[in-house]
């Protein structure tokens, strides 16, 4: 029997006889002998003993499996104590979930029903065989394919603060920092998160086919399940990039950058094709190109087969495209464990603040939050010069500050381009002319905020502008000098564009005179601030209580005031051709009235 010590061991224990008691070292049933040396190879799952039933040979081989084994059985007996001790606290997320279930067909049924109803009833009437829907059904495959494309860039943009794996704190502070296996703890959240995100875009998908067969005219059946497998597959693709994007998200920044400028370039370039097939057209070939060498294109041959019969091996694509997300989601599984847990503790605490500054209204903060997420590279030299005169001062900062943000500045672009085109669909169907005058000037507030973005940084750290010689509503006013210059000159950028290419008509002249309106309603979302309290205790009505009314038109008062003033004055021009300089003036009269109230708004944001 084996007596003495083990190799790198501690001595064995022996009975007074010097015969082997097996104490902590060997227990067995039957005969148990020793002939030979005892020799491990292995630490024994960390603690330098061996436990076996049978008869021992000469040599005792341990591998580490013994430690598989061991994390493996204790994550099983850590998830039944949770299971154990948590059951109240997962009874409560499952009623809200249920609660949850309510209100989504509850909301779709009110809001939703009575457009898809709609579209029904233009398929059934055959009026969706106009000149508009040809080219929507030709270029389906392109345009369907950026769409989606769209949604996955976006899903997987998100996961960078929401996850899709998104644990507790008490997880975070108790589970992780154990020896447990991380599979079984993370991949139910995946799950979780796939099957919301499932549903959604099945929803989503399902409606946008019923859209497209009541532009086609066929039966809905058909282009509504189409829909729904292709939003489904998006949905589930993006949740699975998310994850992985996650797991990887400590690689260097620069690859990093790079492989985002590459994801962003492929959908600004499917959606400038897209809108350049829609109004000017394409090549056939184009929309053929996208349906074959796109995964997205896959997810659209079997809904432009049912709506317009051109996809002749939607099978094959339908094939392809079930393989793409399954190899999504294969990788996204393999990923999820092995997520550093610093990316957890971050996304848990950054969950916990937004949840908090949603509950308190405060979207200024759960923007800010959101944004820290972000790693950010080393401080770039500043692009342009330091001016040699006072008064350029702050026309400087802001346009600083703006090339550091060069996402602002496109997306400022895309909206003052968006406005136009809206505006060019108005004057060439005078009867939807206050429709496209409201699009419009909506899109020019979103352009106006995107380049008033450094006025809301100030309103954010009043540091900023601390030292600066100026109160704070003329710094508001300084604040407005660089983002009418630009949505000036993007707006009249459209305008000789559209004069350029033949669609130039004297009822796009009044948008122009909008501009200041524009930037000071965005200058007054600007220096908004926090909600005040009192907007959150509404008077309660057969309606129900009127805080969420009042609440979301405080946040929306200086976009319902430009609406309420520059739309039907827009409206008008587009109908009538053209604006005399009543309207013009009235719009500008309105510009400086939007001016003040940013004035007086800034000031009342620092007075508190």
């Amino acid at each position: 029997m084996s007596t003495g010590t083990r190799p790198g061991g501690a001595a064995s224990p022996t009975g007074r006889d010097g015969t082997d008691t097996g104490a902590g070292i060997e227990t067995g049933t039957g005969d148990d002998t020793d002939t030979g040396t005892d020799t491990d190879t292995d630490a024994d799952a960390g603690n330098g003993t061996d436990t076996g039933t049978g008869t021992d040979t000469d040599t005792d081989t341990d591998t580490d499996t013994d430690t598989c084994n061991d994390t493996d059985t204790g994550t099983a007996a850590v998830l039944r104590f949770l299971v154990a001790v948590r059951g109240a606290h997962r009874a409560r997320r499952r009623r809200s979930a249920a609660f949850a279930a309510y209100l989504l067909p509850l909301f779709g049924g009110v809001w939703g029903v009575p457009v898809l109803l709609a579209g029904a009833r233009l398929a059934r009437s055959g009026a969706g065989h106009d000149p508009v829907a040809r080219p929507l059904l030709q270029f389906l495959p392109l345009w369907s394919a950026a769409l989606m494309a769209l949604c996955t860039l976006l899903v997987v943009r998100s996961a960078a603060w929401r996850g899709p794996v998104v644990v507790d704190g008490a997880t975070v502070s108790w589970l992780l920092p154990q020896p447990v296996a991380r599979g079984p703890l993370l991949l139910p959240r995946l799950a979780s998160s796939a099957a919301v995100g499932g549903l959604l875009g099945t929803l989503s998908g399902g409606a946008l086919g019923h859209l497209v067969a009541a532009a086609s005219g066929t039966p809905w059946p058909q282009a509504t399940a189409a829909g729904a497998w292709a939003g489904l597959g998006t949905a589930l693709t993006g949740t699975a990039l998310g994850a992985v994007s996650v797991r990887h998200e400590r690689r260097p920044l620069r690859g990093r950058r790079a492989w985002s400028a590459v994801c962003h370039g492929i959908v600004a370039v499917l959606g400038l094709l897209s809108v350049v097939a829609l109004t000017s057209g394409l090549p056939g070939w184009a929309a053929t190109a996208a349906a074959w060498l796109l995964p997205w294109g896959w997810a659209a041959q079997p809904l432009a087969a049912a709506a317009a019969g051109t996809a002749p091996y939607w099978w094959a694509a339908t094939a392809l495209w079930a393989a793409a997300v399954g190899a999504c989601v294969l990788w996204a599984v393999r990923a999820v464990p092995e997520i550093p847990a610093e990316s957890l503790r971050l996304r848990a605490t950054v969950a916990d603040r937004v949840s908090a500054s949603l509950f308190t209204l405060d979207l200024r903060r759960t923007r800010s939050v959101i944004h820290s997420v972000h790693r950010r590279g080393p401080v770039r030299p500043a692009p342009l010069p330091a001016p040699r005169v006072p008064w350029l001062v702050m026309p400087w900062r802001d346009a600083l500050a703006l090339a550091r943000a060069p996402g602002r500045l496109g997306w400022g672009c895309v909206w003052s381009a968006l406005s136009t085109a809206a505006l060019v669909q108005g004057a060439e169907r005078p009867g939807s002319a206050m429709v496209a005058s409201a699009v419009a000037v909506w899109a020019l507030y979103l352009a106006a905020a995107q380049f008033a973005e450094p006025a809301r940084l100030e309103s954010d750290d009043v540091r900023r502008g601390a030292l600066l010689p100026y109160t704070a509503g003329a710094l508001a006013l300084w604040h407005a000098l660089v983002p009418t210059v630009l949505l000036a000159a993007t707006t009249t950028l459209g305008m000789l564009v559209c004069a350029v290419v033949g669609r130039w008509t004297p009822g796009l002249a009044p948008v122009a005179a909008a501009v200041p309106a524009a930037v000071g309603a965005a200058l007054v979302g600007a220096y908004r601030g926090p909600v005040p309290f009192h907007l959150l205790l509404g008077a309660q009505t057969p309606m129900g209580d009127t805080a969420p009314v009042q609440t979301a038109v405080w946040y929306l008062r200086g976009l319902l005031a430009l609406m309420a003033v520059a739309v039907p004055v827009v409206g008008d021009a587009l109908a009538a051709g053209g604006a005399g300089p009543s309207g013009a003036g009235w719009l500008l009269v309105c510009g400086a009235g939007g001016l003040f109230w940013a004035h007086r708004t800034a000031r009342r944001l620092q007075a508190g």
